[in-house]
């Protein structure tokens, strides 16, 4: 995959500058957290507002066919494309966590059998699992992924010790919320199926951070989080579901019962706010504007490859808990630092330094996580860094 190259050109500056301006964002914070949530740039804003202002003249009328239905119908049908699948496949949920829930719910799980998962995964993932395996007489099995593993094959392999024929579930995520890693997902779906196993994925930060084609990786679900990298409004998610199991039990129960033929029949049900999931078209358009596969992610590449050299270059005791390659990584990147508090780090960075950065777990390990896009700079990066290393040096509280 190319990666631009640093320094950038005066053009290439002026022009993701000019980018930048189309976010809210303010200038005096450094927002480095676009892991947890994404800012919706000002088109998506402007034209979410002006669909909102245009349901309330009339809400009865609008709410349905007449105004939002048609252009959240596109919305599906350009996340469709994006995401490598048919309109059909796709129901539109709130969330990740929603997502997730239509096949915890939603599948005749077999007593006795096992649940597969990494240590790694996300926690609502691993508690709505462990709560349907306790009601429904499963096993849960735990594997342990390496951080940072040596390449893809080490993944797999990692997943291949805890899969047997007990195994009915295989539960794994595209892009890691823990590290950044990205897996191999056709990899563990054929691995997945070779024991007749379902593979389950977590895509929470893999659309709009990592190519996706889920017609090619032969999954049996795939969810995701529109408002993270795809920068779409907030509480907009997707689901794959597949003609296969199209038929399960949604997890919400409501007029959508008698609906067939396609994921709809999983939509979020009742009255909602339509207006975000009406909007979920401009934010991909936004992108695909700017050039998602040939400008954006070659310029957010090049931004974790730097910033993983400067962390390396300038904390001497810094590890890396992220590949460099970029099969393997996107746009997080996560290090430890031993011997100190993360958490207190990543305060001190926002208290002192007004930069937003995430202290989590991957595996047993802290690390420090930072999202860098395309409203991000290389400036941005430096700042960090530097802020980061006055932190290590003027802060003994932050010392384990």
């Amino acid at each position: 995959m190319p990666v631009s190259s640093h320094p950038l050109s005066g053009d290439e500056i002026a022009f993701w500058r000019s980018i930048r301006k189309q976010f809210y964002l303010k200038d005096n914070v450094t927002y480095l957290q676009g892991g947890t949530v994404g800012p919706s740039p000002r088109p998506v804003i402007e034209h979410v507002i002006s669909l909102l202002q245009e349901l309330e003249s009339d809400p009865l009328n609008n709410q349905g066919g007449s105004l939002l239905n048609p252009i959240v119908e596109e919305s599906r049908r350009k996340l469709a494309l994006f995401v490598g699948t048919d309109p059909q496949r796709i129901a539109l949920v709130i969330n990740t966590t929603m997502g997730m829930n239509i096949p915890v719910h939603g599948l005749s799980l077999e007593h006795g059998k096992e649940i597969l998962m990494s240590d790694q995964e996300y926690g609502s993932v691993i508690r709505m699992w462990e709560y349907i395996a306790r009601e429904k007489g499963l096993e849960i099995r735990t594997v342990s992924l390496p951080t940072p593993p040596e390449n893809p094959d080490q993944v797999v392999g990692a997943f291949a010790q805890g899969i047997s024929s007990r195994t009915q579930i295989m539960v794994f995520s595209h892009v890691y919320c823990s590290s950044g890693l990205v897996t191999p997902v056709k990899a563990l779906c054929r691995l997945a199926h070779d024991y007749g196993a379902l593979a389950i994925v977590d895509g929470a930060h893999a659309v709009g951070m990592v190519p996706v084609d889920i017609t090619d990786f032969e999954c049996d679900f795939y969810t995701s989080s529109c408002h993270k990298w795809l920068l779409a409004p907030k509480g907009v998610g997707m689901a794959y579901i597949p003609e296969s199991l199209e038929s399960m039990r949604p997890a919400t129960l409501g007029f959508g019962l008698n609906q067939h033929g396609g994921a709809a029949r999983f939509d979020v049900s009742g009255t909602r706010d339509s207006t975000h999931f009406a909007g979920l078209g401009t934010a991909i358009d936004f992108q695909e504007g700017i050039g998602w596969t040939e400008k954006i992610r070659p310029y957010c590449l090049g931004l974790a490859a730097y910033l993983k050299s400067q962390v390396l270059e300038k904390i001497s005791t810094a590890n890396l808990t992220i590949p460099v390659d970029t099969e393997q990584s996107g746009f997080m990147t996560t290090f430890t630092i031993p011997g100190i508090d993360h958490g207190k780090v990543a305060s001190y960075l926002w208290q002192d330094y007004q930069i937003e950065s995430a202290s989590v777990q991957a595996g047993s390990t802290p690390v420090l996580r930072i999202s860098t896009h395309f409203y991000n700079s290389y400036d941005d990066i430096d700042k960090f860094v530097s802020a980061l290393v006055n932190i290590l040096n003027t802060r003994p509280d932050i010392k384990d």
